[in-house]
């Protein structure tokens, strides 16, 4: 809370903390009780010189938030770097504005999140000789890859198996940012990201050795590996890790699966599906075979003979891996990512055409609404919604189109793309929406702020910096592909103001990447803060309140009925690989 004159209810400006790009939109937020806002000064901090005079857009009260009133302000047009102070009434609140520092610091920053969380001394000894779970006889090496998250030094392609629909992508994902994060940072050929992009293939390379591990020859590829369940144990390494299984009808992430008795585990449990990360590590392998590696096991030729190989095997018997023995529309944009890489690599035709054909697929997968808008659908008047990913499949259909030889059919990619984000836009614009935060639309048509409780994955649900960060990357990158003048600027804003709330900007004046910012939400675990987040990486985040979808919530401190505020305050990859690609985007 800010110090104010005494006859103030309170008065919070809430700004992006860790700093401003010069050339993008820029929005003050005052948060407020019955105050008289008018306008806005930015100021000089080294003469306390006003520079800027801005004023205020009334909003009010959101949802059944429990907060204050809100007023915004923009100052996108003001461009000149430096350190500011956004003053209101009495109340002022510091700013950075810089033309690309502020990008290359926090992409450091990710990777420096990713290198602290390999899986390596002691852990990497014991994936060297790991038994399977369950019923299957054997052991790999699979020593190597990330941890997937603050509390959970496990690792895995994707969880939620059993999920028809929710599939999160993660160690593939990761991997594969690495190497396209690098393509966009290379092109803006600035000698102050040649260190920062050798580290990045470095990471890349780490996370492709490992999912070289990962891939069974002639099949799929291992999806996972458990960690200990009890995190209090002292030795939560030797012989406490396996490679671990899920049910392919429920699971036993946080109960016991309800499914056990009636299902036989197979090969198949233990092993990726398209959907459930094994189209992500397709194209992580056939990027890292067309880019500078340094691996001391693998050559660029068996990266791209690997993932050959499991596409064609993927593509041919996914059925047999998915929970419902059908392709849906995951499946149809983790495929499509994963065809358009390997023609990048290999210039085979066969590819492209593969590429055509799951585009369309992926278009059928939407439905056309009016005034120029696309809904993508789960199934028939189910909104296509994704608590990490939901702009996965807008990023599938702009990278095939700039791969695409044939123009129209580039521009029937490029087209879809922009419908979709075109009704993104449009239901955030249609209720109380002050951050411009990018909505849901849920079945029934229902929009709200956040993932909803009650969903075939229940009890999981949690913050959605990635989903958030994968919209910025989908809108941005959209922004380029629109003719329409409109359009662009909206996507321009929602891309920034995304971020700007993970970067500090939101209700709880917490900044989400850990070492910067202030209010970094901290995880605890019963009273355990030993599982301690990682400076550069970025946690689960705001959420609905437990009670109120309608509601919000950020946990930091235990409460009489929350011991272990995961949902809020763990850190986990997709935030972190979605976040850093676009910072990324926004340097070519």
């Amino acid at each position: 809370m800010y110090t104010v004159k005494k006859e103030y209810r309170a008065l919070k400006i809430l700004v992006n903390q860790i700093g401003y790009v010069s050339s993008e939109h820029k929005r003050v937020i005052v948060e407020c009780e019955g105050e008289n806002i008018e306008s806005f000064s930015v100021i000089r901090v080294e003469d306390e010189k006003e520079v800027y005079r801005g004023s205020f857009e009334y909003f009010g009260k959101v949802a059944r938030w429990k907060k204050g009133e809100y007023y915004v302000g923009d100052f996108s047009d003001f461009k000149i770097p430096g350190s500011y102070k956004i003053k209101v009434n009495d109340v002022s609140e510091r700013i950075e504005i810089a033309e690309y520092l502020v990008n290359l610091r926090l992409i450091s920053a990710n990777t420096a999140f990713f290198k602290a969380s390999r899986s390596s001394g002691e852990w990497f000894l014991e994936d060297r000789h790991l038994k399977f779970s369950g019923p299957r006889e054997g052991e790999m090496d699979l020593s190597g890859g990330w941890f997937d998250a603050s509390g959970d030094h496990g690792i895995h392609l994707s969880h939620l198996s059993h999920s028809t629909w929710y599939n999160p992508q993660q160690m593939g994902l990761s991997v594969y940012f690495f190497f396209l994060g690098y393509d966009y940072i290379k092109r803006k050929n600035s000698p102050s990201y040649t260190i920062l992009g050798k580290r990045m293939l470095d990471e890349g390379s780490w996370g492709a050795d490992f999912l070289m591990k990962t891939h069974i020859p002639s099949g799929s590829f291992i999806r996972s590996i458990r960690r200990h369940e009890d995190l209090d144990h002292m030795d939560i390494i030797k012989g406490t890790r396996s490679i671990g299984f899920d049910y392919h009808n429920s699971s036993d992430q946080f109960e016991e699966a309800t499914t056990r008795d009636q299902e036989v585990v197979d090969d198949t449990y233990y092993e990726a599906s398209l959907r459930s990360g094994g189209a992500m590590a397709i194209a992580a392998l056939a990027a890292a075979s067309y880019h500078e590696t340094s691996s001391e096991v693998y050559k660029n030729e068996d990266y791209l003979s690997s993932a050959m190989e499991a596409y064609d095997f993927l593509v041919e018997n996914n059925f047999l891996y998915t929970n419902d023995g059908k392709w849906n529309i995951v499946d149809y944009y983790t495929v499509l990512i994963a065809s358009t890489e390997l023609y990048k690599a290999t210039g085979n035709e066969k590819y492209l055409l593969e590429a055509r054909k799951w585009c369309q697929e992926l278009k059928g997968s939407s439905v056309l609404l009016e005034k120029g808008e696309r809904r993508f659908e789960y199934k028939e008047g189910m909104p296509f919604h994704h608590a990490s990913d939901e702009g996965l499949p807008i990023l599938a259909l702009l990278l095939y189109g700039e791969i695409e030889s044939d123009e129209a059919k580039a521009e029937e990619a490029f087209t879809t793309a922009e419908e979709v984000m075109r009704h993104k836009v449009s239901i955030s614009k249609a209720i109380n929406n002050p951050f411009f935060y990018p909505l849901e639309e849920i079945t029934g048509g229902k929009i709200q702020f956040f993932f909803p409780h009650d969903t075939t994955v229940s009890p999981w649900w949690q913050g959605e910096n990635a989903r958030l960060a994968s919209l910025s990357v989908a809108s941005f990158l959209t922004s380029k592909h629109t003719g329409d003048d409109s359009l662009r600027e909206e996507l321009e804003k929602m891309s920034s103001s995304t971020l700007d709330w993970i970067m500090g900007q939101n209700p709880y004046d917490a900044s989400m990447i850990d070492g910067f910012g202030r209010n970094n939400p901290q995880y605890f675990f019963f009273n355990n803060y030993d599982y301690m987040n990682i400076p550069g990486g970025i946690v689960n985040g705001i959420t609905s309140d437990e009670d109120d979808e309608e509601g919000i919530l950020l946990v930091t401190a235990p409460t009489s009925t929350i011991s272990d505020n995961w949902r809020w305050a763990e850190q986990w990859l997709p935030h972190v690989s979605w976040f850093m690609l676009a910072k990324c985007i926004r340097n070519e």
